[in-house]
């Protein structure tokens, strides 16, 4: 097959540009906060034109969103790892907490931003939501025989943490180990 059929239209994507661009984002939102930093201020930090930015990203929040995600990737996250293998919720939460905490302001704004965003929604729901939903699944079938407790469980722990998240409550390991405890009190 001809490669320039396969390719589609337009200049290649560059993963160098790519990767400046989100770590431009990231940096950027840690120093400044989300609402401050602009698709023109995350262009000009990485060397792109904001026309680069917006023909990858649909918006400013999957930007930030991917730039986010990408760093968490980075980070190798054996306490949550063991956590889901072992079936522990404490450790699970504890390690959940303490990853969240560069994120959460800029979370905040994400989840205010995808309000009126039907595609953030939808990568804030795939990329945050259902990960950490299927890891707690994995920990809660050790301990909670019924399907439907075990998704009402998931509901309650996350109702909590985005609650927290929201409203700026700390997230930290007390709050992460009474949050186990309730959820696995008989």
């Amino acid at each position: 097959m001809n490669e320039s059929r396969s390719r589609p239209p337009g200049r290649p994507r560059s993963e160098a540009s790519r990767a400046a661009i989100l770590d431009a984002a990231y940096r950027l939102v840690v120093q400044r906060g989300y609402g401050a930093v602009t698709a023109q201020a995350i262009a000009a930090a990485a060397g792109a034109g904001k026309q680069t930015l917006y023909r990858w990203w649909p918006s400013k929040g999957r930007i930030v969103l991917e730039a986010f995600l990408a760093r968490e990737r980075e980070r190798i996250d054996r306490p949550r790892d063991a956590a889901i293998q072992a079936g522990d919720l404490t450790k699970f939460l504890v390690a959940e907490c303490a990853g969240a905490k560069p994120f959460d302001a800029a979370l905040r704004f994400l989840v205010a931003e995808a309000q009126g965003d039907a595609d953030l929604m939808a990568a804030l729901r795939a990329d945050v939501v259902e990960p950490r939903a299927a890891a707690l699944r994995t920990i809660l079938r050790r301990r909670v025989a019924e399907a439907e407790g075990i998704e009402i469980l998931i509901a309650a722990i996350d109702g909590a943490i985005w609650r927290g998240l929201l409203i700026g409550e700390p997230l930290d390991e007390d709050f992460a180990r009474r949050l186990a405890a309730l959820a696995l009190a008989p």
